[in-house]
């Protein structure tokens, strides 16, 4: 029996060539500022997944829940991930538009949605 492979790593094969692509019809478009953006949100959603599957396996395992000073490490690291994002972006919030933000979140919720859906799809023909 193989261990059960996480939704987001799952959702990485989809997630990139699908940010890359909206990225490049976004510089297509003429907006540079924009496509990186849009990338770069897109990039911290992958991280930050990963990082919080991380911790949840690391978390609930039988028995007593885990707490410990990495977890809490990690769950602090993956806020101010995000909160560095949205310095970086209201600081250059004249140079982009706000769809591509809204764009690159919704690139990688894309994936993440095939991913479950295809898993959940596996382990009904498995089970």
């Amino acid at each position: 029996m193989r261990a059960p492979e996480v939704v987001s790593r799952r959702a990485l094969p989809v997630a990139i060539p699908l940010t890359l692509g909206a990225a490049a019809v976004v510089d297509w478009l003429g907006k540079p500022w924009s496509a990186l953006a849009l990338t770069v949100t897109a990039a911290v959603g992958m991280i930050n997944g990963l990082w919080l599957e991380g911790l949840l396996e690391g978390m609930l395992q039988p028995g007593k829940p885990r707490m410990t000073r990495a977890v809490v490490g990690l769950l602090a690291a993956r806020w101010a991930l995000w909160g560095l994002l949205f310095a970086v972006l209201y600081l250059l919030r004249e140079r982009f538009e706000l769809w591509a933000v809204a764009v690159g979140v919704a690139c990688f919720l894309v994936a993440l949605s095939i991913a479950g859906t295809k898993g959940a799809d596996r382990d009904r023909r498995e089970g």
